[in-house]
């Protein structure tokens, strides 16, 4: 056992005087990161103490004195992610387990008093599909679990419920609306999944559930957690009866009623709110199709057919250095459509009142730039209808309200496909334009075709709209007034049908 013992002998190293650890390259003498590892420390520890092994004794001894170490970090410490307040309570919940003192379950209640921050259809403030739901879920299960508390089963399962919605054909996860990491990343599930759904299908009995712990358990690395979780419930994780077939036909449009904030005033220099918590997402699955729609970012649509990919779909308008407009809200307007609509301001500014500039020796920029009254003021209204069908999407754009804005629609593919089509031509690195007729993109025997092409002006892009250099970008010109529609198409072949 002298390697467990060097193991253990340099995990008591990193802990600081504070009883903390450090994320070495970001988060130092961190409580939030020390109650992720003081969590699975815990679970280890209860798996030696269990096993009644002389042979882990000190393994044993050195994991509860890191735990005796860590009681002032996690009872005094804070956080600075949303879903960190969870990973604390199911921290502090595994402390009060072990060591019963009641000022463990009492700090746990401060962090949960401040109530889940789940929407009424399952999703987390940091949308976070890859990695911080499974974080979350798999520490609320012990706070479920040790303190009784109801409403962590709740939430685990609103999630989880969610999250059968949430795979593209090759059972990878929907992440193109991430606030984290894992944004725009081709990520399966992970072994916190594999834990969580086989632990709620059989505590539930709920088959869905159980055919998502079938898909974890082809996908997911099956590493730690899941062998831990294995040792200590046994008879909690063996869900396989309950797993079977899980649904590839479904259109679900989460969040209809709610609207997020866009940049939609002058000057449009702003970030995008990092977690428009509730914006609405339209997801669709019929077989290899797989369609994203999204509220509250300028990527608004993502389109999967097989291994083909679009990875986002972007409009542009030479609007004031708006770049590419993101929209408040999705809305259902027929049985196969759908509408995204927003009003973009433009205006000027006035001179400032004399009193108001004094002191600032003519720089503009310690003047109250806010106080400046508009002229000028005028709206750019922009819409966009995404209609599902059979094989394929239309997506139509209406921009009418002012004559002669630049427009354009920017397709970004998997760089891994080929473009082809007679219309397309060069405009810059890793940019095509589509001037007229289709362009098919193909990976291997799956395709998606693009029509039909437009170069109304040549603006390689938008102003403030940053081309993304890790994907194959095809554009499409127009100027306004546009009513045009893309028409996104699945050709079949011999071999995709």
């Amino acid at each position: 056992m002298i390697d467990i013992e060097e193991a253990m002998a340099q995990f008591l190293k990193s802990q600081l005087a504070s009883g903390c650890i450090s994320l070495v390259n970001c988060n130092i003498d961190s409580p939030p990161d020390t109650a992720f590892t003081s969590h699975l420390a815990a679970l280890l520890y209860q798996i030696a103490e269990r096993s009644g092994l002389d042979e882990l004794a000190e393994a044993r001894a050195s994991l509860l004195l890191f735990l005796e170490r860590a009681k002032p970090c996690l009872l005094n410490g804070g956080i600075h992610t949303p879903n960190h307040r969870w990973v604390m309570a199911g921290a502090l919940a595994k402390l009060y387990e072990i060591f019963g003192d009641e000022a463990f379950r009492d700090r746990a209640f401060q962090f949960l008093d401040e109530g889940l921050d789940i929407t009424d259809y399952g999703e987390w403030t940091e949308r976070s599909n890859a990695i911080y739901n499974g974080a979350c879920a798999i520490h609320l299960y012990d706070v479920g679990l040790i303190f009784g508390y109801e409403p962590a089963f709740e939430a685990i399962r609103s999630n989880l419920n969610m999250m059968q919605y949430m795979l593209h054909p090759d059972d990878s996860i929907v992440t193109e609306y991430s606030g984290r990491q894992d944004f725009g990343q081709t990520m399966m599930m992970d072994d916190w999944y594999y834990v969580i759904y086989h632990l709620m299908a059989k505590q539930d009995r709920n088959p869905v559930f159980g055919a998502m712990a079938g898909v974890a358990a082809k996908t997911a690395p099956r590493g730690s957690h899941a062998l831990i979780f294995w040792m200590l419930y046994p008879e909690e994780m063996n869900a396989l009866d309950l797993i079977g077939p899980l649904s590839d036909d479904y259109t679900m449009l989460f969040g209809e009623e709610n609207e997020v904030p866009v940049p939609k005033n002058v000057p449009y220099l702003g970030k995008l709110v990092q977690h428009p918590h509730g914006a609405s997402v339209l997801r669709h699955r019929k077989g290899k199709i797989s369609v994203t729609a999204m509220a509250g970012q300028p990527e608004l649509l993502h389109i999967r057919y097989g291994k083909a990919a679009m990875y986002g779909l972007k409009l542009g308008a030479g609007w004031f250095g708006v770049g590419a407009a993101a929209f408040p809200s999705i809305k259902k307007v027929g049985e196969h459509t759908y509408r995204m609509d927003v009003e973009l301001e433009g205006c000027y500014w006035n001179p400032l009142p004399k009193h108001l500039t004094e002191g600032t020796n003519g720089m503009y920029v310690k003047m109250p730039n806010h106080l400046r009254e508009k002229t000028h003021v005028q709206f750019l209204t922009v819409a966009v209808e995404i209609t599902l069908l059979e094989r394929g999407v239309d997506v139509r754009v209406r921009s009418e309200s002012i004559p002669n804005i630049y427009l354009q629609a920017v397709c970004m593919f998997d760089p891994k496909g080929e473009l082809s089509g007679q219309g397309l031509k060069e405009a810059a690195p890793s940019v095509v334009q589509l001037t007229e007729g289709d362009a098919v993109f193909a990976v291997g025997e799956d395709a998606i075709r693009i029509s039909a092409g437009a170069l109304e002006h040549r603006d390689v892009s938008m102003r403030n709209d940053k081309i993304n250099r890790d994907a194959l970008n095809l554009t499409v010109n127009w100027v306004t007034p546009t009513d045009r529609t893309l028409r996104i198409r699945f050709p079949e072949t011999e071999d995709n049908r």
